[in-house]
This record gives C-alpha cells, sequence and structure tokens, in this order.
C-alpha cells in the first residue's frame, strides 16, 4: 500500500508542476491562468488527504477524486483558451483583411 501513496504524493507534486508551467507559459490568458491557478490548488489539496486521514484506502480514494477534478478543470480550461485564442486570430485575420481590401486601389 506505501506503493500506491508514493504513486499518489508523486501525482500530486507532478500536478502542482503541471499548473506552475500553464501559468508561467500562458499566465497572459486569464483562461489558461484560472485553469493553472484551479490545478495548483487541486494538486495541494490532493495532499492533504494522503496526510491528514488514518486509514490509507480512504485517503488514496479521497485524493484520486481531488486529483481526477483538477486534470478536468485544467483540460477544460485550457480547451476554452485554444478556442478563445482561435477565434481572437479569426477576428484578427478578418480584421486585417477587411483593411487590405479597404485600400486596395478600385480599378
Amino acid at each position: 500500500m506505501d506503493e500506491l501513496v508514493w504513486g499518489a504524493v508523486i501525482s500530486s507534486i507532478v500536478l502542482v508542476a503541471v499548473g506552475v508551467l500553464v501559468w508561467s507559459l500562458w499566465g497572459a490568458c486569464t483562461l489558461a491562468l484560472t485553469g493553472a491557478v484551479g490545478t495548483v490548488i487541486g494538486g495541494v489539496l490532493s495532499l492533504v488527504p494522503l496526510l491528514v486521514v488514518p486509514d490509507q484506502d480512504v485517503a488514496l480514494r479521497v485524493s484520486f477524486g481531488i486529483t481526477v477534478v483538477a486534470v478536468v478543470w485544467l483540460l477544460g480550461w485550457s480547451i476554452a483558451s485554444g478556442i478563445r485564442g482561435q477565434r481572437l486570430a479569426h477576428e484578427a485575420e478578418a480584421q486585417a483583411l477587411g483593411a487590405a481590401r479597404s485600400a486596395a486601389p478600385r480599378a
């Protein structure tokens, strides 16, 4: 059972590291930042049951549940951030195309 506990601890630490990585890479986007902050908090919270709950089986189940929620949280916000970035890129492209068409001389 100790191997499972160490696996849960390592996955929680990796979750915090991924949240910090997303925060540092895409911190300018509020959607990605929301996902990163939630992931860091979820990673720290998933360590709490492993330290507090005396029954290891219950601690592992609760830690796993929190980890899954944090991963889904980050995935959802990352997808939303990507969709927003794609939408903004299409809008910028359309504005540039419209400006080029209006600046072009008409024959």
